[in-house]
């Protein structure tokens, strides 16, 4: 008889199950203890943006935001769920953060009168030899700080489940929330017996994956390599369209052109066209 391969359990690393089992726009309980503990003052959520603020920059394809709260003293936080996130992830989403700052700013007079913007990067797998949380600001090579209002917050979620997880089954319950993103189905389970909350979001989680309305998703890290290859391909296909009257020479030219001018690393454009970096750089200084 044949082994039955088990049902996958989607869990709170999953963008859509962090949603919705987080996200309760009548009950900021989770989230506020999260921001808290993040920030290491008071936070408290006023609303949720997510549908009111988009972004509109076609040179950042597929990347959407995750979560934007609004504080009750006007700061607006955008969280983001990450898998990896390595050095290519982290110079990409600049531009995506940089365009979130525009966009905010521009529209602060009509939507709200915004204090402060804060990237909140929820980083799953970085392991214990990364710091539990990382604060990034804009400065010059002297420090003096470009933009007073606008920083940058990396999280290790890993290491906080690896840190704080054994202090919360023992009736710590400081940080309990932050470990429970980090903790899998059973973990979640044991925390659930010490935290109300955490048993709400246990309930949800178990819902949502037995009713049907969670299948085939796909975690962030799926989702870009994903992405990459619609912008690989895209970038590709439209270098072939400008070099299909000319030469082989002439079509690979040009479909390294296209992905440089979609912002594709030359490492990967090197690897696709068989150009050198040198003869990418020259392309790309030319254009």
């Amino acid at each position: 008889m044949p082994i039955l391969k088990s049902k996958k359990f989607y869990d709170l690393k999953y963008d859509a199950v962090f949603k919705r089992a987080i996200i309760d726009d009548n009950d900021h309980t989770i989230m506020n203890n999260i921001l808290s503990d993040i920030l290491e003052r008071e936070v408290k959520v006023k609303r949720y943006l997510n549908s009111e603020l988009q972004i509109k920059n076609k040179k950042i394809k597929g990347k959407r935001l995750d979560i934007i709260a609004e504080t009750t003293e006007g700061i607006l936080i955008n969280i983001e769920l990450n898998i990896n996130y390595d050095k290519n992830i982290k110079e990409r989403n600049l531009n995506y953060y940089s365009t979130l700052y525009t966009e905010t700013i521009e529209k602060g007079d009509k939507y709200i009168k915004v204090k402060e913007i804060i990237q909140i990067n929820l980083n799953f797998n970085e392991g214990n030899n990364k710091p539990l949380k990382e604060e990034y600001l804009l400065r010059n090579k002297e420090g003096k700080v470009l933009v007073e209002n606008f920083k940058i917050i990396n999280v290790n979620i890993a290491g906080y489940k690896d840190k704080w997880y054994d202090k919360n089954i023992r009736g710590d319950k400081r940080h309990i929330y932050l470990t429970m993103l980090g903790s899998n189905r059973e973990e979640i389970k044991a925390l659930a017996k010490k935290d109300r909350k955490v048993r709400e979001v246990e309930e949800k989680m178990l819902r949502f994956n037995e009713d049907g309305t969670i299948t085939n998703l796909m975690t962030p890290k799926e989702e870009n390599a994903l992405m990459e290859r619609i912008i690989k391909k895209n970038a590709y296909q439209d270098g072939l369209k400008k070099g299909m009257k000319a030469g082989t020479k002439d079509t690979i030219r040009n479909t390294a052109i296209s992905m440089i001018e979609k912002n594709y690393p030359l490492e990967d454009i090197s690897e696709i066209t068989k150009l050198s970096i040198k003869e990418l750089e020259k392309l790309k200084n030319n254009k």
